[in-house]
C-alpha cells in the first residue's frame, strides 16, 4: 500500500493557519467574490455574494454559475467564452476581461437584474484553470448618478429662468470676454448668447460712454483684488436703446484647486430707475446664482403648505434650519412665520396658487435662535422638470435695511449731534400739545434760545470744540428740565423747549430762569474752561406756527438787548421786527453813492487839542427816515453783505476828501484819516485792491491813511488774516486795531500782525474813575501797546476828567464828544483853519445818544 508522505506537524499547522487567514479575508470582503472551475461550476461563494445574489453557499456549490447569476439572454455568450478559454487559452473575448473592470448586468435569486461591476482573475493551480470573479452592485451608484443629473438639471433651470443675465468670466480681467452667458442676454440687450460670446470687445462698446471709464476701472480693481463687486450703469442695446443694469459678481475658487473664475449676474433695472424707487427696486430685483450670492433660492410645490422641494444652503445661515430640515418638514414655514404677518402672507400664497400670479412680499420669519429676520420674498410659477407647475423664487435678507429704515425714521425726527428732538419733531409736539389744550382753550409755552457769540467759539477753538459745546448744552438742558418737557435742537446753536404741564407765563418764566442758571458754570472743552451765555425768547399762544414765530421775535429782542437774558414776547415786538424787515429791504435797493454820506470826527492830541486827523464815519440819508446813524444800518449791512460795497465807497470818499483837505493845509502839517473796514471786507484780498484803488483815484499819500479793523476780526483764520494785513501794510498805509479790549486778542497774534496803533474801546474809557480796577485795565492796554511799539488812541472821551486820567496813564491821542461830534466836511473846514479843537464840557445827554 502506498501512502502520501506525511507533513511534519509544523508544516501542516502553518497550512491550516494560512487557509484560515484566506477564508477570513474572503468573508470580510465587501464585494461578492465567486470562484468557479473550468466548467463554470461554483467552488467558492463568500458572504457578500450571498447578500448580493440571495443564495446560500451550501446550496449552490458545484452548480453552474451561469444558471444562477447570469441573465438568460447573456448565458450563451458566457458559456461560449468559457469554452474558448479552455480550448485556446486567453485571447479575444474570454481573456479580454482579465485585469480589467467591466460593467455587466447580473441576476439575483428572485430573477431581478441589476447593474454590476465585474473583475475576473485567473487562479494559477496545477491542472485545468480556476477563475475568481469580484462583483460589485452598482445600483446605489447609478441612482446617485441619476440624482446628480437631476440636480444639474434643476440648477440650470433655476439659473436660466431667473429674470436676469447670468455669466461666468475669467478672474484676471473683465475685458477677456465671458466663458458663459445665459440666454437672457437677448431679452435685455438684444444680442444672442452666441453672438455675445463670439464678438470681441462687445461688452466694453455696449457700456454707455459716460459710464464706461468708471465701470471698467471699478471692475479692474475688483478683479485684481478678488473682491465682490456691485455696480449700476447704463448699456446700449443692439437696437440703440439705453437700459440700466445692476451688475453683481463674486470670485469663485473651486475646492478642487482648478482655476478661479468670476461668477455674476446682471439685472435690468431700467423700470426701477424710471420709477424713482431705487432702494426698494434694487432689493426686490436681486437674483442669485444659487450658492454663491447672499440670498436663498427655493422651489416649492403649489400646495396648501407650499411644501419645499429645494432650498439652497444659504437657508441655514439665514434661519438656522438646514435644507434637509426645510424640505422634510412641510409645516416648518407656517411654524416660523411671524404671527403678525401670517394672515397677509398666506393670502398672497393662496392668490398665487389660484391664479398663478407672481408672488412678491416682505415679511418676518423667526429664526431657530429666536431672532426676527425680515425677508423679501419674490417668486413666480414655472414648469418643473416633470412639467408640473412649481413656485420658484428667492428669499433676500432685508433685516439690515429694515433696521436702517427704522434708524432713518428716528434720525428724521432727532438731531444727530445731541440726540434731542429736531425741528420737525418739535413742531409736531407743539401742535400736539395745542390740540390737547384745545377743549380747555389753553395755551402752550415755547422757549427758543441760542448761544451768544457761538461763532467766536467755533472760529477760535474749532468746530470740534463747538460740537462738544452743543452736546454739553443739550445734556444740561435735559438734566435741568422735567421729562415732560420737550427739548429740541432747531439747528446750529439754536435750541427750543416746549413747556408741558401747567401752562401760563409764570411756569414759562421759571423754566427760562432755570435755563439761564445752567450756564452759570463754565463748560470744559478739552481741558479749557469756557463761559457761554444764552439769549432766550419766551412766547405763549394757541397757534403752533405763530407760537414759534413769536418766540423767535422775542429771542431776537433778547439778543439785541445784549444777550445773557430772556425776553417774553409782546405784540409791539412785531412792529419793531416789521420795521427792521422794511429797513433791510430799503438797504438792498439803496444807491450807495446817492444816499450815503461821510461825517468826520476829529482826532486830537490830548495835551494840546491840536487836530491831527479825523475818523470817517458813514451815515445813511434815508429817503423817508432821514439821516440814520451807523448803529441803525451797519449790522443789517453786515447781514445782507452790502457792507462790502458801502465800505468800498466810504474808503474812496474819505481818501478823496482828505486829499482835498491836505491840499489846503501847510505842507508840513501832519494830518490823517482813519477808515473802518468790516470783517467781510478783510476776509478776502479784495480789501487790498480797494485800498490801492482809493489811493490811486484820490492821489492821497498812503501815509495819510489809517485802516481800522475791529478786534473781532482776530477770531478769523490766523494765516489768512496775517497775509491780508501784510499785503495792505506793504502799500504804505497804517493799520489800527479798533475796539481793543473786547476779548479776542492774544499777545502772540498781536506780535505777528503789522498793527501800528490800538484804539481803546469807548466802554473802558467810559468806566475811567468808577473803580481802581477799571483804570488799571486801561493802564495795561497802554503799557502793552508801548511794549509792542504801537500808538494808543482813546475813543469816546466825554469829560475833562477822562482826558486828565488818560494823559496820566500815557495815552496821548483821543477822540470823543468832549472835543467834537462827527461833522460834515463843510463844518470841519473851520477847525482845519484853527488847527485845534475846543475842549467842550460834558456833552448833553441828547447829543451823547448819537455817538457813532
Amino acid at each position: 500500500m502506498f501512502t502520501e508522505p506525511r507533513e511534519g506537524s509544523y508544516g501542516a499547522g502553518m497550512r491550516r493557519v494560512g487557509d484560515a487567514h484566506a477564508h477570513a479575508i474572503l468573508e470580510a470582503a465587501l464585494d461578492a467574490v465567486i470562484t468557479i472551475d473550468h466548467l463554470g461550476c461554483v467552488l467558492e461563494f463568500n458572504h457578500a455574494a450571498e447578500q448580493t445574489f440571495g443564495y446560500r453557499r451550501a446550496d449552490i456549490v458545484g452548480l453552474e454559475l451561469a444558471e444562477l447569476i447570469v441573465p438568460p439572454e447573456l448565458r450563451a455568450a458566457h458559456r461560449a467564452a468559457l469554452s474558448r478559454w479552455n480550448e485556446h487559452g486567453p485571447g479575444e473575448g474570454a481573456g479580454a476581461a482579465l485585469g480589467h473592470r467591466i460593467e455587466v448586468s447580473a441576476m439575483r435569486s428572485d430573477g431581478s437584474t441589476f447593474p454590476a461591476e465585474l473583475a475576473v482573475s485567473r487562479v494559477d493551480v496545477p491542472g485545468p484553470p480556476l477563475f475568481t470573479a469580484c462583483i460589485r452592485d452598482l445600483t446605489e451608484s447609478k441612482e446617485a448618478q441619476n440624482r446628480l443629473h437631476g440636480a444639474e438639471f434643476r440648477y440650470r433651470t433655476l439659473v436660466e429662468q431667473q429674470p436676469l443675465i447670468t455669466y461666468v468670466s475669467p478672474s484676471e480681467t473683465p475685458l477677456g470676454g465671458p466663458l458663459y452667458i445665459s440666454p437672457q442676454i437677448e431679452s435685455v440687450l438684444g444680442y444672442s448668447a452666441d453672438a455675445w460670446l463670439a464678438t470681441p470687445g462687445i461688452y466694453e462698446r455696449s457700456i454707455q460712454e459716460e459710464d464706461r471709464e468708471r465701470v471698467l476701472e471699478e471692475k479692474r480693481v475688483a478683479y485684481e483684488r478678488g473682491e465682490d463687486l456691485r455696480l449700476e450703469y447704463r448699456m446700449i442695446r443692439a437696437d440703440g436703446r439705453v437700459v440700466w443694469v445692476e451688475d453683481w459678481s463674486v470670485l469663485v475658487e473651486p475646492p478642487d484647486g482648478s482655476p478661479a473664475f468670476r461668477q455674476g449676474f446682471a439685472i435690468d433695472i431700467t423700470e426701477r430707475k424710471q420709477s424713482d424707487d431705487a432702494l426698494r427696486g434694487a432689493e426686490t430685483r436681486f437674483r442669485t446664482l444659487v450658492e454663491q450670492l447672499p440670498l436663498v433660492v427655493y422651489v416649492d410645490r403649489l400646495d396648501e403648505s407650499s411644501s419645499n422641494i429645494y432650498s439652497s444652503p444659504q437657508i441655514e445661515a439665514l434661519l438656522g434650519y438646514t435644507p434637509e430640515e426645510w424640505a422634510s418638514d412641510n409645516d416648518l414655514f407656517l411654524a416660523i412665520l411671524h404671527p403678525d404677518d401670517r394672515e397677509h402672507v398666506l393670502a398672497a400664497h393662496a392668490q398665487t396658487r389660484a391664479a398663478g400670479a407672481p408672488f412678491q412680499l416682505e415679511y418676518r420669519l423667526l429664526a431657530r435662535a429666536g431672532r426676527i429676520v425680515w425677508v423679501h420674498d419674490e417668486a413666480r410659477v414655472v414648469d418643473g422638470p416633470d412639467g408640473s407647475p412649481v413656485l420658484q423664487g428667492y428669499l433676500l435678507d432685508i433685516t439690515d435695511r429694515k433696521e436702517a429704515e427704522e434708524q432713518l425714521r428716528h434720525q428724521a425726527f432727532h438731531d444727530a449731534l445731541t440726540g434731542l428732538a429736531n425741528r420737525a419733531l418739535f413742531t409736531d409736539r407743539v401742535q400736539h400739545a395745542l390740540d390737547i389744550r384745545l377743549d380747555a382753550d389753553g395755551e402752550a409755552a415755547v422757549l427758543i434760545l441760542d448761544l451768544d457769540d457761538f461763532k467766536a467759539i467755533n472760529d477760535s477753538l474749532g468746530h470740534v470744540a463747538g460740537d462738544a459745546l452743543l452736546e454739553e448744552v443739550g445734556r444740561r438742558l435735559r438734566s435741568a428740565l422735567s421729562a415732560s418737557h420737550t427739548v429740541a435742537r432747531m439747528g446750529g446753536d439754536e435750541f427750543a423747549i416746549l413747556v408741558e404741564g401747567p401752562s401760563g407765563l409764570p411756569t414759562a418764566v421759571a423754566v427760562a430762569e432755570r435755563v439761564l442758571e445752567q450756564f452759570e458754570l463754565p463748560f470744559d472743552l478739552d481741558g479749557r474752561e469756557v463761559f457761554v451765555t444764552p439769549s432766550v425768547g419766551v412766547a405763549l399762544g394757541h397757534d403752533g406756527e405763530e407760537l414759534l414765530r413769536s418766540a423767535d421775535v422775542a429771542l431776537y429782542r433778547a439778543k439785541t438787548g445784549g444777550g445773557a437774558q430772556y425776553t417774553v414776547y409782546g405784540p409791539k415786538m412785531d412792529e419793531d421786527m416789521l420795521g427792521r424787515l422794511e429797513l433791510i429791504s430799503d438797504l438792498r435797493r439803496a444807491h450807495v453813492e446817492e444816499e450815503f454820506v461821510v461825517h468826520y470826527q476829529p482826532i486830537v492830541e490830548l495835551a494840546t487839542g491840536r487836530l491831527i486827523g479825523v475818523e470817517a464815519l458813514a451815515r445813511w440819508q434815508h429817503p423817508k427816515r432821514g439821516l440814520l446813524q451807523p448803529a441803525d444800518f451797519i449790522p443789517l449791512a453786515e447781514e445782507t453783505g452790502r457792507i462790502v460795497e458801502i465800505g468800498r465807497w466810504v474808503l474812496a470818499e474819505a481818501c478823496r476828501q482828505t486829499a482835498d483837505w491836505k491840499s489846503r493845509l501847510p505842507a508840513r502839517t501832519p494830518f490823517s484819516v482813519s477808515v473802518n473796514v468790516s470783517t467781510r471786507q478783510v476776509r478776502g484780498h479784495g480789501i487790498v485792491d480797494d485800498i490801492r484803488d482809493a489811493l490811486a483815484s484820490s492821489g492821497l499819500d498812503p501815509s495819510a491813511l489809517i485802516v481800522e479793523i475791529t478786534e473781532s476780526v482776530l477770531a478769523e483764520r490766523r494765516d489768512e488774516l496775517v497775509d491780508v494785513l501784510d499785503s495792505a501794510a506793504r502799500l504804505g498805509v497804517a493799520l489800527a486795531l479798533d475796539d481793543f479790549g473786547t476779548g479776542y486778542s492774544s499777545l502772540p497774534l498781536l506780535q505777528d500782525l503789522p498793527v501800528d496803533a490800538v484804539k481803546i474801546d469807548r466802554h473802558f474809557v467810559g468806566l475811567i474813575g468808577t473803580g481802581r480796577e477799571r483804570t488799571a485795565f486801561v493802564r495795561a492796554i497802554v503799557d502793552l501797546a508801548r511794549a509792542l511799539s504801537m500808538q494808543v488812541i482813546a475813543e469816546g472821551i466825554e469829560s475833562p476828567a477822562q482826558v486828565a486820567v488818560l494823559r496820566h496813564l500815557g495815552c496821548r491821542i483821543g477822540q470823543g464828544f468832549h472835543f467834537a461830534r462827527p461833522l460834515e466836511p463843510s463844518q470841519l473846514d473851520e477847525l482845519m483853519s484853527a488847527g485845534t479843537v475846543p475842549r467842550f464840557p460834558r456833552a448833553p445827554s441828547a447829543l451823547r445818544a448819537k455817538v457813532a
